[in-house]
């Protein structure tokens, strides 16, 4: 059997009878014999249905020939460029495991290779794509441990022990060695594939992950912990525009709308893009792979809350729309909603109401509030609102001066209601009852009279003063909204800080955990500065009493201060690692840091 390797020529094949004709070079019966095999399996049909030749003891059997004797006519066959090594990943679903098929393929008919071995990819990333989705889902934990690595400035793509892909397209994998532009070329294919996918997250040479949209958020939440701590204060150093284009961020607060302000998802996707602006500098200086990957989980969490939020507008609009639709309730006939309630569904689902054309909508400034008022753009239906009013709601002024805003705002598409003289008198008794609330008693007794100029006057002036009341209504909703956005800023500011606070001690619970379970070392100010910037010696000072960190310093914190989880019940898991850790350093299971013994016994003792 020969040892040494083959010259693959990879898709640079050739036929049988044209390396006969240009060297005259004549195959032995047993190449001959796999070559016939593979010239009838290497059809375009069989490509696509992946009914290939495969190189197994079973099939060299039935050709006749043992596994040594086979693998030389293979090699010849390869050499002479021939055939090719080609593969499947293949993922067996019942048992959670991928396997690597090898094929043995020529021409196709003396068609090029390029887009049937393309074919074999595209399945192999698919399937692959399975296997991660199956089995590997991101947890918290290993996210943690994937942002420790992408963190950490030293991270290079070509570090770690090996992800699926190295396994699988291991040369020993093949009967014979394959061809190095295959494996790397095949490689950079599904790795493009899955680097391009939000779903998926790709550390070269670690492993693959599939990242949950419903876990995306959270995800993000915990990467920024590394972006505020580590990332952010570490990039603004590598360059001045960074650094300016940071300090707009915080500088300026994005415009909220009515009743929302931007989320925690826009306010760190603006941080990430902002980086990604930069990215050439990011990549010589090690942030990129982390910035990449944060910008996919990002966009997946965008996009998975869109989604909700969609979902929840569609269902409460649906139930709005069944108000309309209502026979039996008049305030769901009649429909009010409140503009100055804090609820962003609400305001979504007031615009996509004044939109629809199966409504009519106007507004009304209440005393306290700015009414949206809806109805179905049925003229029977006002005509029953309007009887409705006669009969139950005559002496409550709101609901005829809802209905009123309405009929006048949309006036041209209910103007055939003032044709029907029913209507016109009992709407016009609905009005009256509403204007006499607004004028001197005595024009009743003038209506009773029949004096109608006089009457008539006085219902101008009832209209005259309910439209100035609306003005000076609305004068006043909008001082209630400017006090309303003043609140909302001084509670957004008082949030965020809460927020800055609560999120630098998760980054600290996170450093330390580096530290000790990771990089099995002691968490020293000086070393938590150097490896994360954001920990300044002033930072941890005010820090350690308001979240109850422990320092060997006590109060007082000092360059080599060593910081401990608190000691409290929410802690109880870390403490008990830390105890056994040291357990282990003690009975020499692991080598403990190199610092003094009486060190680590003060340590211990304040676990």
């Amino acid at each position: 059997m020969r040892i040494s390797v083959p010259h693959d020529h990879f898709l640079q094949l050739t036929t049988k009878e044209t390396l006969g004709r240009s060297s005259g070079i004549i195959l032995q019966k047993e190449a001959l014999s796999i070559m016939k095999t593979v010239e009838v399996q290497s059809s375009r049909e069989n490509i696509e249905a992946g009914h290939l030749f495969r190189p197994t003891d079973p099939n060299f059997e039935k050709l006749k020939m043992d596994r040594e004797t086979a693998l030389d006519a293979m090699w010849q066959l390869i050499d002479y460029g021939l055939t090719t090594q080609l593969f499947e990943i293949k993922f067996d679903a019942d048992l959670g495991e991928l396997r690597l098929v090898t094929f043995l393929v020529g021409l196709p008919g003396g068609m090029p290779l390029e887009e049937p071995y393309k074919l074999l990819i595209a399945r192999s990333t698919d399937h692959l794509f399975q296997y991660i989705q199956a089995k590997r889902i991101l947890t918290e934990d290993t996210w943690r441990i994937v942002l420790n690595k992408l963190a950490d400035i030293d991270y290079k793509e070509e570090s770690g022990s090996g992800d699926e892909l190295d396994r699988l397209l291991d040369p020993k994998q093949f009967p014979l060695q394959p061809s190095a532009e295959m494996l790397k070329r095949s490689r950079g294919l599904i790795v493009d594939e899955f680097d391009a996918d939000p779903r998926t997250i790709v550390l070269p040479h670690v492993g693959f992950y599939f990242v949950p949209e419903i876990e995306a958020a959270n995800f993000l939440q915990i990467a920024n912990e590394y972006l505020v701590t580590k990332v952010e204060p570490l990039a603004k150093a590598f360059d001045t525009e960074i650094r300016l284009a940071f300090d707009r961020i915080h500088s300026t607060t994005p415009v909220a709308s009515i009743n929302s302000e931007p989320n925690e998802i826009d306010l760190i996707r603006s941080k990430i893009d902002t980086l990604y602006e930069f990215k050439e500098i990011l990549k010589e200086n090690g942030f990129y792979p982390l910035v990449h990957n944060l910008r996919k989980v990002a966009e997946l969490a965008a996009k998975y809350a869109e989604v909700e939020k969609k979902r929840e507008v569609d269902r409460l609009l649906k139930v709005y729309m069944k108000m309309l639709d209502s026979q039996f309730d008049f305030d769901s006939r009649l429909l009010r909603i409140n503009l100055e309630k804090d609820n962003e569904h609400d305001t979504i689902i007031v615009d996509l109401l004044r939109k629809n054309p199966k409504v009519l909508s106007a507004e009304w400034f209440d005393q306290d509030a700015k009414i949206a008022v809806f109805v179905n753009n049925n003229q029977n239906n006002i005509k029953d609102i309007n009887q409705l009013i006669f009969q139950n709601y005559r002496f409550t002024t709101e609901h005829i001066l809802y209905l009123k805003a309405i009929i006048e705002l949309n006036e041209k598409e209910l103007k055939p209601l003032f044709k029907d003289d029913e209507f016109v008198k009992t709407y016009g008794k609905n009005l009256q009852s509403v204007y006499f609330k607004y004028i001197p008693w005595f024009y009743k007794l003038f209506y009773f009279l029949g004096v109608t100029p006089i009457v008539n006057s006085g219902y101008a002036k009832a209209k005259s003063i309910l439209t100035y009341a609306q003005m000076d209504r609305q004068f006043l909703y909008q001082k209630r909204r400017e006090n309303y956005y003043k609140k909302k800023l001084r509670e957004r500011e008082d949030r965020l800080e809460k927020e800055k606070k609560q999120q630098l001690k998760r980054a600290l619970v996170s450093a330390l955990s580096d530290a000790y379970f990771q990089k099995n070392c002691l968490p020293s100010v000086d070393w938590l500065g150097s490896n994360y910037p954001a920990f300044s010696a002033e930072t941890l000072e005010k820090m350690i009493p308001d979240f109850a960190f422990v320092s060997t310093t006590g109060k007082t914190v000092k360059p080599n201060s060593i910081i401990l989880f608190p000691n409290s019940p929410e802690f109880d898991s870390l403490n008990k690692r830390l105890k056994e850790l040291f357990n282990q350093w003690t009975r020499g299971e692991i080598d403990p840091p190199v610092e003094d013994p009486e060190l680590l016994v003060q340590i211990r003792g304040l676990i």
